[in-house]
């Protein structure tokens, strides 16, 4: 099977050594994104702005190569304060619905994050 990098350019690039996604076969495997904004900054101390600002990008990963939320199959979120778990929840309702039915699998895992600044990071699993 080939392997295709993915980078889109509409969204913000770190330093870090890593593609936004790799495609094998009909498998697209996107990288953990944290709530950077278009500045490649996170809004500081804020859950659910960062939440949604790496949903975006795991979005806009997708859409990129002609895939969307809606083929998400495993999504992995790495929180970095469990007190934030709840809010969490409500925010992915509002990215992947409120039909249990729909949802991908997850796992959720507090994490020491790279960066002090970063609440999450957010990467997933879909289908191409």
């Amino acid at each position: 099977m080939a392997r295709v990098v993915i980078n889109n350019p509409a969204l913000p690039r770190s330093k870090s050594p890593h593609s936004n996604a790799v495609r094998v076969g009909n498998l697209i495997f996107v990288s953990g994104f944290p709530g950077y904004d278009k500045n490649v900054q996170v809004p500081k101390g804020d859950f659910p702005a960062q939440m949604r600002l790496a949903l975006e990008s795991l979005k806009l990963t997708l859409e990129y190569v002609g895939s969307s939320l809606d083929k998400v199959a495993k999504v992995n979120i790495y929180p970095d304060r469990r007190a934030d778990f709840d809010e969490m929840n409500e925010v992915y309702k509002e990215y992947f619905g409120h039909d249990p039915a729909q949802w991908p699998a997850r796992t959720t895992v507090e994490a020491r994050l790279p960066r002090r600044e970063f609440l999450l990071e957010i990467d997933c699993v879909a289908e191409a």
